[in-house]
């Protein structure tokens, strides 16, 4: 089986780069002997848990002063989406100390655990089917967050999930050097699946640009799952194909599946 991804946007990307220059040099799936990893964000990714987040931000920005309406999906998706807690909150609360960023964001992200235990939360569609596919040809998986560790061990438990990724295939974004957008904690990805010197046979999911962009920055193919953002948004910052779930025809032809 041989990868090979290259949607009808890239293609009309490739014809604009040959038109004039450009800063962006997305890496794409090229033909390979086969996939070696397969490295997957978690929020908005593996499952729909941003309409949580969404809320839990939506109650503490109103109760705080950040915004005197609702917030907004926009809002939501321009400041809030993919990013790290220490940036979230120094954006969103400039004049507050990193200590009382910290405090906050704890809080926050136990309301997220509260909210969580009380929703009968799904693994995202073709998921579980694209795993069970990856264990059977030999593909490492490994998930790639900037969610606290106790949010991605939750998650993962209630998705049903934590038998395929165990405490060495789960990277936490803000316990690697820099979290996403760079590219560091797809970098420690890469390492612990054995591949850090082929990121070209490896291919990562994503839903938000900043998510899109730290694995882009270490090289690796990336799919942008359309559970948030537009296709337009994700194919700026790099994703070479975008799909709306992982049951998607077109994916897993690409990936051989």
């Amino acid at each position: 089986t041989r990868v090979s991804i290259r949607t009808t946007t890239a293609m009309r990307e490739a014809d604009d780069a040959r038109a004039a220059p450009t800063t962006r040099s997305a890496p794409v799936i090229r033909p390979a002997p086969r996939l070696r990893a397969a490295l997957f964000d978690l929020d908005g990714t593996m499952a729909d848990s941003d309409p949580m987040h969404f809320v839990v931000f939506d109650e503490l920005l109103r109760r705080t002063g950040v915004l005197r309406a609702p917030l907004t999906h926009e809002y939501f998706k321009e400041n809030i989406a993919g990013g790290s807690n220490a940036d979230i909150f120094a954006r969103l609360y400039p004049d507050k100390s990193a200590e009382e960023h910290e405090a906050m964001a704890e809080a926050k992200e136990a309301s997220f655990r509260e909210a969580l235990a009380r929703e009968a939360l799904q693994p995202a569609k073709g998921l579980r089917a694209l795993l069970d596919a990856c264990d059977a040809r030999g593909v490492k998986t490994v998930v790639v967050t900037n969610a606290p560790r106790a949010n991605a061990e939750a998650m993962l438990t209630q998705l049903g999930l934590r038998e395929y990724f165990g405490d060495e295939r789960l990277v936490i974004g803000t316990e690697c050097a820099r979290s996403k957008p760079n590219p560091d904690p797809y970098l420690e990805g890469l390492r612990r699946c054995g591949v850090s010197d082929a990121p070209e046979a490896c291919v990562a999911f994503e839903d938000s640009p900043a998510g899109a962009r730290a694995a882009v920055a270490a090289n690796i193919p990336t799919v942008g799952i359309l559970s948030s953002q537009s296709e337009e948004t994700l194919a700026r910052v790099g994703c070479c194909m975008c799909v709306d779930d992982f049951a998607s025809p077109a994916l897993l032809e690409a990936l051989g599946m």
